[in-house]
């Protein structure tokens, strides 16, 4: 599906083409030992069920604010795209319009930052929890223990490429179509070390999905043995820009 920078389904041009495919997409190490291979057929149900999840509980909307205070981690990438295909916009907790924001999506439910006006989706990285597991205050929406309970296909609205797709806290806003739009070259199966903000990770990570590639997504400080270098035929590590 191609993209455009008037309107378009834009999560949907990225997420299509491998819709179908069973080859890795995201594969998620933790440093207790979890390593989760989500295909692109199985990323694309979770970003569909959470898209369904976002649409059915909070109503979002092209342009609602969502802040998105979580880890790089394969279930905030899942979720920041889920938010894309409403055309709603991604912000760090620490943004100057997060006090407007109409979604919290969190690991901490009873954060004193979130303000009274805005809902709130609690999440449990942990990738076997079934439930948040935690005090989920007087009004969070349980993540884990919904998600699996909306449809496996999301059916997108057109949304405009204006639209602002993300602010991260480097300071870059990136609309629909900007974020959307870049051409890179394929370069295998990349190693990212999950130690840089999500939404300074999600514009790297669609672009090089755009471009075939695979992603292994290793948790902060865990040590990257050549096992797994050689398991993972890792071609390429991410270095974040300084």
């Amino acid at each position: 599906m191609p993209f455009n920078s008037a309107t378009g389904t834009f999560a949907e041009g990225l997420l299509a083409p491998r819709r179908s495919d069973a080859t890795p997409w995201l594969t998620w190490y933790s440093q207790s030992g979890e390593r989760i291979e989500l295909s692109g057929k199985v990323f694309d149900n979770w970003v569909a069920k959470s898209a369904n999840l976002l649409g059915e509980c909070f109503d979002l909307e092209q342009e609602s604010l969502i802040v998105l205070d979580l880890p790089s981690h394969w279930k905030s990438l899942v979720l920041g795209l889920a938010v894309l295909h409403h055309g709603a916009t991604l912000l760090d907790a620490d943004d100057d319009q997060a006090a407007n924001a109409t979604l919290w999506i969190t690991q901490d439910p009873n954060d004193q930052r979130i303000p009274g006006s805005s809902e709130i989706l609690a999440v449990n990285p942990a990738a076997m929890a079934l439930s948040f597991g935690a005090d989920l205050g007087p009004v969070a929406e349980d993540y884990n223990a919904n998600v699996r309970t909306y449809g496996d296909q999301f059916y997108p609205s057109a949304v405009s490429g204006e639209t602002t797709a993300l602010r991260n806290s480097a300071g870059n806003a990136l609309s629909l179509a900007e974020l959307f739009a870049p051409e890179v070259n394929a370069l295998g199966t990349i190693l990212v070390r999950a130690d840089i903000p999500v939404l300074q990770l999600l514009p790297y990570a669609v672009a090089q999905w755009k471009a075939g590639d695979s992603i292994v997504l290793v948790e902060a400080q865990m040590e990257v043995s050549d096992r797994l270098r050689q398991g993972e035929k890792i071609s390429h590590d991410y270095v974040p820009a300084v």
